[in-house]
């Protein structure tokens, strides 16, 4: 018997890791439902072969040296990934050129990111020069693993001749990509790679494989439903939408879907439970992953999904197993039945959605289809075989909708993946023979709403017109709540003090992104429990997701999906037919609206201004058929230009400039500023002082993690131009004693200059 002696890492023998990588990347394919132009067959097998390739550069002197800690070994030599990629082109080639290029990609850069193609092409001399270095140094026990894992291994009279025709093949393979016209390879090379990084790194972390058992009933949510509503109800609307939605699906055999539901109708328990059904009528384990725009949103419907399975299950605890959140803010952490894992491992499987129900960001799933970077492809695997539900979709911008038009279409048919868009705006990125509405009666379920309306006011008004005009309606309506959003933080501190001169016995509340979260879900909080009557001067950042109820909402113009989000504050529990009413306003400052301050895309403000023209009242049943006129606008005036660029980088394989270009929140020149506002504040900013001095870079990262969401109930952002303080430790701050000059116990933080924008 041979006994082996290289090693991969610490406690690893190389032997092993790269059998467990090759492994389970083949097994990870074989219970997956994909459908590419190769073969399940072919690709388990190149999966296999770069899995046992991937670290095989690990077995020179050198690397085994560095394992040692012999810190005289230079990187160039030490490092292992060009030489793996090597041989696993050298294995891959006789089968398959294509396969072989794709393998050379993942194992060249499985250390790192995916590089555009076009940058591969070309070998370094260097490169070439330290690669022969290497392979010279190669100990004579990686025959015998070759051997071993049935891998041929090139001789060093090949190594040139290998190098010179892999550089000819990858200058061919980029030649015919200008004839490239779908996205299968774009797909195909992040699945590959993404099977690989995982396998890599579930075996460096666990040793063992992490699967999950389906076992969540297709009837979680009906049996939650009669526990807390009791049973369904003939003319109840959430209950007469939750069976349409329900009987459509099974109707339908379309991978891309909506539900078009009035807020207020129950989605969140509707489309879960239309999840759970489809995946029961697929018979196959599917992973739901559950999108929203806001992480404001997803603690509370996290807790309902989580609710409902204690419930239905019968336990104190829900495993991480059964339903996880994952957004920057959430902890790493991950629960199962009798383990608790925190640091990588908590990391590893949170990160990697471990689990039947995941609840997630925009950002996070659409980082994973558009990133080139190893942390966010690293769980594109994990798409496949998946319904993905995208929640409030109208938030996505409309220049991508034509690019993610053509990649959801593409990668559902290829991964085994049904998207449902969902929201009470629909926007036009499917036409209508390429989407199927489960709310087949959603035009009904509009005109039955009669919550709201909104009342709009052609002629602008400058600053002191708008202060008299809400003063009016103040005056008119001494028993109502009321809710004014403006749209700068400046024009909302100048009203704010402007209208408490004439208090009366309501509660005056200010909010804006300039007041830490923490105080701020302190009056939103104070808001919706307060025994009295409440002012509310915000700017929009009330719309995204917070739960509070008003009779009267005063909003600045904005694009009409905002406007619709801020009538969702009004009169949210239907305590009368149209009591809530939603002014719209246009606030001007030297002829220019404040609005083009936030909004700068000129396109979304006069879609909004052709739609509301001539209109003066417009009742909540009209909402839809008034959004659908808008996004019609959009999309006959919007550019495909960004959808298109993308849509080429993709064809050409150019990883970087993809994850470049796609940008879900526009980059803004901001700063983060801690606020050391309280003791608690104190102690978490000392911590993070301490954490950063930590020298081995994976502890300090979990040192961190640990207090993150502590550390961001005081982080605020703002404009590098309108910040005063100097950035330490990569991050602005405000300590105790600088508090009385720069932060406004009732404002927030006092910026540099007088006019501050909100976004």
């Amino acid at each position: 018997m041979y006994f082996y002696k290289l090693k991969s890492h610490q406690d690893s023998l190389l032997v092993d890791h790269l059998k467990f990588v090759g492994d389970r990347g083949a097994i990870l394919i074989e219970n997956k439902s994909i459908n590419f132009k190769y073969s399940k067959g072919q690709l388990q097998h190149t999966a296999k072969v770069i899995g046992y390739c991937h670290d095989l550069g690990k077995g020179t002197k050198y690397f085994q040296d560095y394992l040692l800690g012999k810190n005289s070994v230079k990187d160039k030599l030490k490092a292992h990934a060009f030489l793996s990629s090597l041989i696993c082109f050298y294995n891959v080639k006789e089968i398959n050129e294509e396969l072989a290029i794709i393998s050379y990609l993942c194992v060249k850069h499985h250390h790192g990111n995916l590089k555009n193609f076009v940058d591969d092409m070309y070998i370094e001399d260097s490169d070439k020069k330290f690669v022969k270095e290497q392979y010279k140094a190669l100990e004579d026990e990686v025959n015998t693993i070759c051997n071993e894992l049935e891998l041929k291994l090139p001789s060093l009279e090949e190594i040139d001749d290998l190098i010179e025709k892999l550089e000819d093949i990858l200058d061919e393979y980029n030649d015919k990509l200008e004839d490239n016209n779908d996205f299968e390879k774009y797909i195909l090379i992040k699945f590959l790679f993404s099977i690989l990084i995982y396998s890599d790194k579930e075996h460096a972390i666990f040793r063992e494989k992490n699967d999950i058992t389906y076992d969540i009933p297709s009837t979680l949510i009906d049996e939650y439903k009669i526990k807390k509503f009791g049973n369904q109800k003939p003319n109840n609307i959430r209950d007469i939408v939750y069976t349409d939605v329900i009987e459509n699906m099974k109707k339908s055999n379309n991978r891309i879907m909506s539900i078009t539901l009035p807020t207020g109708s129950g989605k969140t328990y509707t489309c879960m439970s239309m999840a759970l059904k489809l995946k029961e009528k697929i018979n196959k384990d599917m992973k739901i992953i559950y999108c929203l725009p806001f992480t404001s949103v997803i603690d509370q419907n996290y807790d309902d999904y989580q609710n409902a399975i204690k419930e239905v299950k019968k336990v104190n605890t829900v495993s991480s197993k059964d339903i996880l959140k994952h957004h920057y803010l959430s902890p790493k952490d991950y629960r199962s039945e009798d383990l608790y894992y925190q640091g990588n491992e908590g990391r590893f499987l949170t990160e990697n959605w471990n689990s039947q129900i995941v609840v997630t960001t925009f950002i996070q799933i659409f980082d994973t289809l558009f990133s080139n970077k190893n942390s966010n492809l690293i769980k594109f695997n994990t798409l496949s075989d998946s319904i993905v539900l995208l929640d409030e979709v109208q938030s996505i911008p409309y220049k991508y909708w034509k690019v993610i038009n053509l990649l959801l279409k593409e990668i559902g048919d290829i991964l085994n993946i049904y998207f449902v868009l969902i929201t009470a705006t629909q926007p036009l990125i499917f036409e209508n023979n390429e989407i199927y509405e489960l709310a087949s009666k959603c035009e009904d379920y509009f005109k039955q709403c009669k919550r709201t309306k909104l009342i709009i006011n052609e002629n602008p008004l400058d600053k002191e017109e708008f202060f008299e005009y809400v003063k009016n309606i103040i005056e008119n309506n001494p028993n109502k709540n009321i809710l004014i959003i403006v749209n700068t933080i400046k024009l909302s501190q100048e009203l704010y003090k402007e209208l408490y001169k004439y208090k009366d016995e309501r509660e005056f509340i200010y909010l804006s992104t300039s007041i830490i979260p923490k105080e701020r879900k302190n009056r939103i909080y104070n808001i919706k429990h307060s025994k009295y009557k409440n002012i509310v001067i915000s700017t929009q950042m009330v719309e995204a997701g917070v739960d509070i109820d008003m009779d009267i909402v005063i909003r600045d113009i904005a694009p009409l999906d905002s406007i619709n989000q801020s009538a969702g504050r009004s009169n949210r529990e239907n305590r009368g037919q149209y009591l809530g009413e939603v002014h719209i306003v246009k606030v001007k400052n030297n002829n220019q609206y404040l609005a083009k301050y936030v909004y700068r895309d000129d396109i979304l403000l006069q879609a909004t201004e052709n739609v509301l023209k001539e209109k003066t009242i417009i009742l909540e049943e009209d909402y839809k058929s008034l959004s659908d006129m808008y996004f019609r606008e959009l999309k006959k005036n919007l550019s495909n230009n960004e959808s298109n660029k993308l849509k080429e980088l993709i064809y050409n394989l150019e990883f970087e400039d993809i994850c470049k270009k796609f940008k879900l929140i526009e980059e803004q020149d901001k700063v983060q500023l801690f606020i050391e506002a309280d003791d608690e504040a104190c102690k978490v900013w000392n911590k993070y002082k301490e954490y950063l001095k930590i020298e081995d870079p994976f502890t300090r990262r979990d040192k961190l993690d640990s207090i993150k969401g502590d550390f961001y109930k005081y982080v605020i952002t703002v404009f590098r131009n309108k910040c005063k303080e100097n950035i330490e430790y990569g991050i602005g701050y405000v300590s105790k004693y600088q508090l009385s000059n720069t932060y406004d116990e009732e404002f927030g933080y006092k910026s540099k200059e007088e006019e501050c924008i909100i976004f």
